[in-house]
């Protein structure tokens, strides 16, 4: 026996209990979420106690609307926009007669809008009492650059969902617009490539969400709005051992082609990270920029707010791409090694006690274009006048076989941000000095820094 079933016709619980529809009462429905239009058609077979029915849903669609509230926002007083806790948020339940033997939907659409923009999936999934209150299926959907399969069970007397093999496949680039908006702060906005793929397996309780995940990202790009960041190059691999904690497996890796923030370039950057928590990242950082390595030790922030503090070991950076940062600094070359303490709170940049000095056994090459910097104390007659001065005007450069640089953080007892020592002699002049120079710079120096980056740049993580 067979007939159909459509939402104005529901006039008995035996229909309502096997729709979605009824799941949530319509005055109760949250508006990120809408279902409909729908329709069902039950099959029935009398044969006593074993009578059985089966519902087939030709069609179901499914609207989500990512502009409203976050859907895993759960009722617990949180502030609003505060992130949601997926592990917090309790499984929905679905109670069916124990007379319905399986559940099919063949036509399904999820249909996902955002800011204007709309993406819709095609599912099916097809569930079967498999003992009483167990159901059992699978659930598979495709669009444009999604692809999703999962194999599901759920047990109505423990309200308890479980994904046993969850796989998808995402295409960044079709998906980013849709997304990223959820991530980061208004103010932000990105677009990304490349190729993204899941598997999990999930257990969804009346205590919460909790479960393991390997993500991978291959050929992936990202770049800023504005053009003032861009990565290109993307591999990453991460595995979560706890969705609930949001906790990773120990040193995870993300490969970074080339990163370009601003005026600064690095390649072949390497992140190995452990997710702690959702508020404990360690972090250590590998990178080639300025013509030589950067390495960053391991540091821990709290991507809710972060207040973070490394150091990077410099070894054989050219100073001629760093000199490049600070406008009214000299432009040369040079072999730099040290280190460089930094900090980054509230938005601000800020440096710590750190050196940076000429390698060993190396000289460099220094070209001024600061008139007075060097004779501006001396009396006319003293030797050598007039050779500094085509120094500081940049019509001669300074062959240098000592520069040091002491850096030091704001209010230190040094009372400087940093102390410079510059020894050498003019390259066309050798025989001429050699002349030491020491300077203090008074102001923060991250003031005299222009990164080629906008003002108002935040990241924000929820």
């Amino acid at each position: 026996m067979r007939f159909p079933v459509r939402p104005r016709y529901l006039t008995c619980w035996l229909v309502a209990s096997c729709c979605l529809a009824a799941v949530v009462h319509a005055a109760d429905r949250p508006a990120w979420l809408v279902v409909g239009p729908w329709e069902a058609q039950i099959e029935a077979s009398w044969s006593g106690m074993d009578s059985a029915l089966r519902v087939v849903v030709p069609g179901l669609r499914v609207t989500l609307d990512l502009d409203q509230p976050p859907l895993l926002a759960g009722s617990s007083g949180g502030a609003t926009g505060s992130a949601p806790d997926a592990g917090a948020t309790s499984a929905p339940s679905i109670d069916l007669p124990p007379m319905v033997k399986s559940l099919r939907v063949d036509g399904g659409e999820f249909v996902v809008k955002r800011g204007g923009q709309t993406q819709v999936v095609n599912w099916h999934a097809e569930f079967s009492q498999v003992s009483a209150g167990v159901w059992q299926g699978i659930f598979a959907a495709t669009g444009e650059g999604i692809a999703l399969t999962a194999s599901v069970t759920y047990e109505a007397e423990r309200r308890t969902w479980r994904v046993s093999q969850l796989a998808a496949q995402l295409d960044l680039a079709r998906w980013s617009a849709l997304v990223l908006p959820g991530l980061l702060p208004e103010n932000e906005a990105w677009t990304c490539a490349g190729s993204a793929h899941l598997d999990a397996a999930i257990s969804w309780t009346p205590a919460g969400l909790d479960g393991t995940a390997e993500v991978s990202i291959h050929g992936g790009s990202a770049s800023r709005a504005d053009g003032t960041v861009s990565a290109v190059g993307i591999e990453a691999a991460v595995r979560l051992v706890s969705l609930a904690r949001l906790a990773s497996a120990p040193t995870q890796h993300i490969a970074v082609q080339a990163l370009t923030a601003g005026k600064a370039r690095l390649t072949d950057l390497a992140v190995d990270f452990t997710v702690i928590d959702r508020k404990r990242i360690a972090v250590q950082v590998a990178a080639q920029a300025f013509g030589g390595k950067l390495r960053v030790g391991s540091f821990e922030f709290d991507p809710a707010a972060p207040k973070v503090r490394l150091t990077v070991e410099a070894d054989e950076v050219d100073a001629q791409g760093l000199l490049a940062l600070f406008p009214d600094a000299p432009q040369g070359r040079a072999t730099l090694v040290g280190r460089i303490p930094l900090s980054y709170e509230d938005g601000r940049l800020g440096f710590g006690e750190g050196r940076l000095a000429l390698k060993q056994g190396t000289t460099a090459r220094l070209r001024f274009h600061h008139p007075g910097l060097f004779t501006q104390a001396w009396s006319a007659w003293l030797p050598g006048r007039k050779l500094l001065g085509a120094v500081e005007e940049g019509r001669e450069e300074l062959l240098v076989n000592e520069l040091n640089v002491a850096l030091h953080p704001d209010g230190s007892a040094a009372g400087h941000s940093a102390e410079i020592r510059i020894m050498g002699v003019p390259a066309d002049h050798p025989h001429q000095g050699p002349f030491t120079f020491d300077f203090n710079i008074n102001a923060p120096l991250e003031s005299f820094m222009n990164l080629g980056l906008k003002q108002n740049m935040q990241f924000g993580f929820q």
